[in-house]
């Protein structure tokens, strides 16, 4: 049995060091200069909404962390949520009977403009791949519509890996089958989910039609492929990670 585990770490680190080959072959290798250009492309998106909707709106995220994951209000209660690649809406403002509701962000410092100061949650100003926690600190952990922009695939879910406790859970919503593009240089597919064991068992595996505009309305329309794990459409895959 050991060997075999050890096998499987092998295969698994050799997958996430293909995934991080390819994007920097793509990119000719300048990962700081591709951050520079990511950051500052998201901060103009956030800017425009924030013209466009005044307030920044965040109550539709607490559909997709209870009702869509299968899981209750009130298992939240008294658990450190991380929300990786957060965004200024505040979308762990629902959570208030968390113990502590952190969101991390490389762009929490522009996001301080955007209205941030008036959440009741935490922001850090950090990547997907230095996430300042401690080892297992964290009981939930998500990455919703954010993990296809990490610059360094691998690195980021040796982190989610990291910070996540046993029993703890890791929620993924994320566009999969879209070719990379400068601002998303990874192109993910439903086998991702292989590059998160044997740390995490995938209870849940879901893989929706684009059928509505953006990822949360067509998730809600609810019209989804018929094997997930097969599925080389384009589409937004959530899958609910439980750590062993």
């Amino acid at each position: 049995m050991k060997y075999m585990n050890k096998v499987k770490d092998i295969i698994n680190n050799l997958l996430l060091s293909i995934y991080d080959y390819f994007a920097i072959l793509y990119f000719g290798g300048n990962v700081q200069y591709e951050r520079w250009k990511n950051k500052k492309r998201e901060l103009d998106f956030w800017k425009k909404k924030k013209l466009e909707e005044g307030n920044l709106s965040n109550i539709h995220y607490k559909h997709f962390y209870t009702t869509h994951n299968d899981l209750n209000e009130s298992y939240y209660s008294n658990k450190i949520i991380l929300d990786l690649g957060c965004g200024p809406r505040g979308s762990l403002e629902w959570a208030s009977m968390a113990l502590r509701r952190i969101g991390l962000d490389p762009l929490v410092k522009e996001y301080v403009k955007l209205g941030i100061k008036n959440h009741a949650m935490e922001y850090i100003d950090s990547t997907f791949e230095n996430i300042p926690l401690n080892d297992a600190e964290c009981d939930v952990v998500c990455s919703f519509n954010s993990l296809d922009q990490a610059l360094n695939l691998s690195k980021a879910i040796k982190e989610i890996k990291r910070v996540t406790r046993p029993s703890g859970h890791f929620l993924l919503i994320v566009e999969i089958n879209n070719p990379p593009s400068i601002y998303y240089p990874n192109k993910l597919s439903p086998k991702i989910i292989e590059l998160f064991k044997p740390e995490f068992v995938c209870e849940n595996l879901k893989v929706f039609k684009p059928i509505a505009v953006g990822m949360y309305l067509s998730i809600l329309a609810n019209d989804k492929f018929p094997y997930p794990s097969e599925t080389k459409e384009y589409g937004y895959m959530s899958a609910r990670f439980l750590r062993n």
